[in-house]
């Protein structure tokens, strides 16, 4: 059992276990900062990008907002785990929401993946509510023959809500459980947190090279300069650029149907570290991955992941022929 009282660093250690006993492929723990996520996890088709916080109300709409873009473009799925929303507990088999991204407990998330419990409850002002059939109700009243002002009736509420329920309101827990023993059949639809639809909030095809600012805080070893010259290069080469601020890799890079997980820094102490961190995420992520520096080593990759300089970089004419590159240099 969770202990509400669980560190972070124990939070995250506890979720890790729990999705590789699930099935998961997990990454390790990304301990850079700044960062957005904690963990990519993939099952089959499923991709989940995780981010974990004792007390969910400490997510910031920006970071939702990237874990949103990010999970879009990786065709993945953001969750958040947590203890708490403020001063309370989060609720056993509800879903919470914290600025678009579904928010659980560990608990539930394993009475979810290891039990499996449905998810049906989600947490919203005023209280406890579910997903219904809206056509299903529709029909079922119809058949019965039972008139908008009966049903309201023995729901317990006004024709003016039975009128909204018809018309696709969701409803309160207790109105639902009405419903269903009145039909005697289910009516209350299952809420996926593995494979929720995420809506395109960001406009990513138009984002713009000075985006790239955001990376500046904590990551004082590439300058602006550097950075915007790497990704004018690759715009050069007809990739769209979308420069994400809180992950160890500085853009995605995409090209037709082509994402690549796009890491610039300096060649110094820190490459080694941020190079098995993307590799990692690029095994997990069934994404391609390249490490762009400023000068030659005595390595090809690291932990896999291309390196590839500046100078090289701006003799590349086409995507294909980068990608070539980085084929060859997986293999070095």
């Amino acid at each position: 059992m969770v202990q509400h009282t669980m560190k972070r660093d124990e939070l995250l250690t506890y979720i890790r276990d729990l999705l590789s006993n699930a099935g998961f492929y997990v990454s390790d723990v990304y301990s850079m900062r700044p960062i957005g996520f904690d963990l990519v996890a993939r099952r089959d088709n499923t991709l989940l990008i995780i981010k974990t916080l004792t007390n969910i109300n400490a997510l910031s709409e920006e970071v939702a907002t990237e874990l949103q873009k990010l999970s879009q473009l990786l065709d993945g799925h953001p969750l958040l785990i947590g203890l708490r929303a403020g001063n309370g507990a989060l609720g056993e088999e509800v879903v919470y929401d914290r600025f678009g991204i579904q928010s659980i407990s560990p608990e539930t998330l394993r009475l979810h993946l290891l039990e499996g419990i449905p998810l049906q409850v989600y947490a919203a002002p005023g209280g406890f509510y579910v997903n219904i059939k809206t056509e299903q109700v529709k029909k079922m009243r119809r058949d019965k023959q039972l008139s908008l002002g009966s049903f309201a009736r023995s729901l317990h509420v006004s024709r003016r809500t039975v009128r909204m329920y018809e018309d696709g309101m969701n409803a309160r827990v207790d109105v639902a459980f009405r419903m269903e023993e009145l039909f005697k059949t289910q009516i209350i639809e299952d809420i996926r947190i593995l494979g929720q639809t995420i809506k395109d909030h960001s406009n990513t095809q138009n984002q713009s090279v000075s985006n790239s600012s955001t990376h500046q805080e904590g990551k004082q070893t590439i300058s602006k300069s550097f950075l915007d010259k790497i990704f004018n290069l690759l715009r050069k080469q007809g990739y769209t650029i979308i420069p994400m601020g809180r992950c160890p890799f500085e853009a995605v890079s995409k090209e037709r149907e082509k994402i690549l997980l796009t890491c610039v820094q300096r060649y110094d102490k820190k490459l080694k570290r941020k190079a098995e961190i993307v590799s990692s995420i690029s095994k997990i992520t069934e994404k391609r991955a390249v490490m762009i520096t400023d000068k030659k080593g005595t390595k090809q990759n690291i932990f896999g992941t291309p390196l590839i300089i500046h100078d090289e970089l701006r003799k590349i004419n086409d995507p294909e022929e980068l990608l070539e590159l980085i084929l060859e240099r997986i293999s070095s």
